[in-house]
């Protein structure tokens, strides 16, 4: 991912438009962490842009990033993050992980997770790769799910 300080500035620009435009009191804070572009979102309407179970907040993260992709015509991963919400979210993912990855080397049988975003399932194949277990994605839209197995599992 190359991302330039301009490209930085007109991230931070765009979701400042559409803050602006949903009139809440919040205030981009763009950065790069990891592979990703975060967004940190402070101010007093971290509650309202959050929403129900993080709606809302997935829902202005998908608007930003279809903005993002027309007007940088670049693959650019964003996390953004409202009073830690996501970040917490990223934790119990990962906790998840761990408890799948244990499983699957105390058993040697295959362990499956369900319901999770295409970012969550990155998050698990991460944990299970560093773990030294394998990982695959299976099935298509909602049914999609992790398969996370012994290394030398032919399953």
């Amino acid at each position: 991912m190359s991302v330039n300080s301009k490209d930085l500035k007109k991230i931070e620009e765009m979701a400042t438009a559409v803050l602006s435009g949903m009139k809440v009191s919040l205030k981009p804070e763009v950065s790069v962490a990891d592979e990703a572009v975060k967004v940190e979102l402070v101010g007093t309407d971290t509650a309202i842009l959050i929403g129900f179970h993080g709606e809302t907040l997935a829902d202005f993260s998908y608007l930003l990033g279809i903005m993002v992709k027309r007007n940088l015509d670049k693959d650019i991963i964003l996390r953004v993050d409202a009073a830690g919400y996501m970040a917490a979210k990223d934790a119990r993912v990962r906790e998840m992980a761990q408890k799948a990855i244990e499983k699957v080397q105390s058993s040697g049988f295959p362990e499956n997770l369900t319901g999770l975003n295409s970012y969550e399932r990155r998050l698990v194949h991460a944990e299970a790769s560093h773990a030294g277990l394998t990982s695959v994605s299976e099935g298509y839209g909602r049914d999609r799910k992790i398969v996370i197995k012994p290394s030398n599992s032919s399953e």
